[in-house]
């Protein structure tokens, strides 16, 4: 076939309908709603497949939400903002220049504790800042680096751009944006995506309450935390220019371009398997620059921890990689026109700006935080959220799932430079805790098998799994054929635990024959009754795919002793 025959091939056309039809066959009577679509944690179902009329308006509908994204951005690029770490003036301004020469691209300053600058220090510090953008994270109104803006002309104050995170008002170059809308508490909290579109909104017009729209407008600047949840978290940025847009309209004004700062999110970041960070890391990343950012900073896999030089080097390079391979800094909207994106996006928007009405229909953005009408409606969706790791119906690789019990889990923390972080909620936090306590219990444990291995295979294997995210490492039994060898090995072994891996049929020969000490259970679902007629044979409960893991696990770690 040469090339121009195959140009000239014509596909045939076909429906939905069509394809829907072949996926029902393939599933055998399975039932195509459940098995194909996905309900996300904000309630909104994600089809297996999305069509130009499943977008159900007008193309130019489409059209004005494609154009609000791409209006709204600065650029087809964003910055590298790679955060620093620095214990004086001297450091930083050094690790600044070669953070700078490296890659990075903005002068970010985080003072969790400020420094004292000389003059010769300010001075340095004023020549970078006229040359590259600004991002200050400022935990004190008189921090003394903002001494440096006294040290500018006013030609030069008039090139200096940036952001800075303030709690209070500040002196700083009109250039500067200092009015953050701010996602991330909201996200640290358990919030899910409308919570933070919906957030922002009323953020906006808590501020334009206190100040007229095209001085707010001016010095808004919004920071999200972006998740692993590819395609949502592209379109969440999306919905917001989006909305922003809408809430301008709203006023009868124009929606000015506001900057969109985003950062990896520590929720789904664990310290256990550290280097799995990476790879959320680099996904989190990839869908905020297709989502239209313009500014990024990656978290170091390490960052729960003790992060090095190494590991900031590493996330300043996921950017990097990024840049020079994807060449997505040359596209203004990759994601325009993706009838999924393009879809999710829309549906972000509606529920998001509803969300926004019900706020502001209680009060506004202050009243529901202080009267905890927020917090409670945020901690609903964490529990949900919770819930879905915990049954391993959402998997963090190397914690909940194909976990390495012999590695060993550090016990720094967050250091001080990242207050903010230290209560975010993480769904990680409680196998760390199981992790933290298999190294203080010693579980005698084994997968004792009642047929040959290669009949049980999947059950030993997936037994292993469940019990390794507690950091627990059983034996392997040979094959026990009957309930004397299973006895005599249970005492031999002198096991706290085991757990019994076989067909019904051999459990039902067996188990009524067993008599030992040792808490046993079995593989594979079993009804409540029939657990209950074995119980005297010392079986307790059955492991299967969707067992709660945490409080399965914690009781299992009960049985053991204290570790030497």
């Amino acid at each position: 076939m040469t090339i121009e025959s195959m140009k000239n091939i014509q596909f045939p056309e076909r429906t939905y309908e069509e394809w829907k039809q072949a996926a029902e066959a393939a599933l055998k009577g399975k039932d195509f709603e459940k098995v194909m679509k996905t309900s996300t944690i904000e309630d909104i179902t994600l089809e297996p497949l999305y069509t130009k009329d499943m977008l159900e308006r007008s193309v130019s509908d489409v059209d004005a939400q494609v154009a609000a994204v791409q209006s709204g951005k600065f650029g087809p690029s964003w910055l590298v903002a790679q955060e620093i770490t620095a214990h004086n003036a001297e450091q930083f301004l050094a690790v600044t220049k070669d953070d700078l020469a490296r890659g990075n691209e903005a002068v970010v300053y985080s003072g969790a504790q400020p420094f004292d600058w000389t003059e010769a220090q300010l001075e340095q510090l004023a020549e970078l800042i006229v040359r590259y953008p600004i991002y200050f994270k400022l935990t004190e109104d008189e921090d003394p680096i903002l001494r440096v803006f006294e040290r500018l002309t006013a030609e030069q104050r008039a090139t200096v751009h940036g952001v800075i995170f303030t709690e209070e008002p500040i002196e700083a170059p009109e250039n500067v944006r200092t009015g953050l809308i701010d996602t991330l508490p909201t996200h640290n909290a358990g919030g899910t995506i409308i919570h933070e579109l919906g957030v922002a909104l009323s953020m906006m017009a808590e501020a334009l309450d206190q100040q007229n729209f095209e001085a707010a407008a001016k010095s808004f600047w919004v920071r999200f935390a972006v998740d692993t949840h590819f395609f949502q978290e592209i379109s969440k940025i999306r919905a917001f220019r989006v909305l922003w847009q809408a809430f301008c309209s709203a006023y009868g004004k124009q929606a000015p371009r506001i900057p969109v700062f985003t950062e990896t999110s520590v929720r789904s970041y664990s310290k256990l398997d550290p280097y799995v960070n990476l790879l959320r890391a680099g996904n989190a990343t990839f869908s905020a620059v297709l989502a239209g950012t313009d500014g990024h900073t990656v978290h170091p896999h390490d960052f729960l921890t003790v992060p090095t030089g190494s590991s900031r080097r590493i996330a300043r390079n996921v950017q990097l990689v990024i840049k020079e391979e994807s060449h997505v800094s040359h596209v203004t909207d990759a994601a325009a026109g993706s009838y999924y994106i393009e879809s999710l996006t829309r549906e972000y928007v509606d529920a998001a700006w509803s969300y926004f009405l019900e706020i502001q229909e209680a009060g506004g953005y202050s009243t529901v935080k202080r009267t905890g009408w927020l917090t409670d409606d945020i901690q609903a969706k964490w529990l949900d959220r919770e819930q879905q790791v915990a049954n391993r119906k959402a998997s963090l690789i190397g914690t909940n799932n194909y976990a390495n019990p012999q590695e060993p889990v550090k016990d720094a923390k967050i250091d001080t430079a990242h207050l903010e972080y230290m209560t975010a909620k993480r769904l990680a936090t409680p196998f760390e805790k199981l992790r933290a306590e298999s190294r203080e219990t010693s579980v005698k444990s084994a997968i004792i098998l009642l047929e040959p291995l290669k009949a049980v295979k999947p059950q030993a294997d997936f037994v292993q799994g469940f019990l390794s995210v507690a950091g627990i490492e059983p034996e392997i039994s040979p094959y026990l054929s009957s309930a004397d060898e299973v006895n005599r090995y249970i005492r031999s072994e002198e096991l706290d635990y085991a757990v019994l891996c076989g067909s019904r049929d051999t459990f039902d020969k067996i188990i009524p024959q067993l008599d030992a000490k040792a808490a046993i259970d079995v593989a594979g679902k079993i009804d409540a009754e029939t657990l209950k007629t074995w119980e005297a044979n010392g079986i307790r409960d059955s492991l299967y795919a969707g067992k709660p893991l945490i409080d399965k696990l914690d009781a299992v770690l009960s049985l053991g002793k204290e570790a030497l």
